[in-house]
């Protein structure tokens, strides 16, 4: 149990130390059993996304809106995107950078390129507030 932790705990500190090389981030094959969860729970609380599946330059991508419900400028945003075969099971992940602040009652588009999957899940990964009294300090 204290492997399988630590080893889940290693594997999301690479894919945030390899999102932040870059705005895009890095699509990884999930390792079963140990896909990547939300860094914050709850986030749900304070978000809303809402995207859809298209394609640009033959390049599967999933575009949309990201909504900050709570009162506070949300910053340092980022996403995790799941790839899901046809039953539901995660096999890509992907954390990406929004690469903006998200105001208050404010809302941002974002585009994130994926690898092709029969479905998707789009998820707030972390995030911070812009005031350090904000919910999740």
């Amino acid at each position: 149990m204290v492997n399988s932790r630590a080893s889940r705990l290693i594997m999301a500190v690479g894919i945030v130390w390899l999102a932040g090389c870059s705005s895009v981030g890095t699509t990884m094959p999930a390792t079963p059993g140990h896909e990547l969860q939300p860094l914050v729970l709850g986030w749900q609380r304070y978000f809303d996304i809402t995207w859809q599946q298209s394609e640009r330059h033959g390049t599967p991508i999933l575009s949309g809106r990201i909504e900050n419900k709570y009162g506070e400028a949300a910053t340092r945003v980022q996403l995790l995107v799941n790839g899901l075969d046809a039953k539901g099971k995660v096999i890509t992940e992907k954390v990406t950078w929004l690469g903006d602040d998200i105001a208050a009652s404010d809302s941002t588009y974002f585009e994130v390129p994926v690898e092709a999957a029969p479905n998707y899940r789009v998820s707030v990964f972390a995030y911070d507030w812009a005031e350090a009294d904000a919910p999740g300090r």
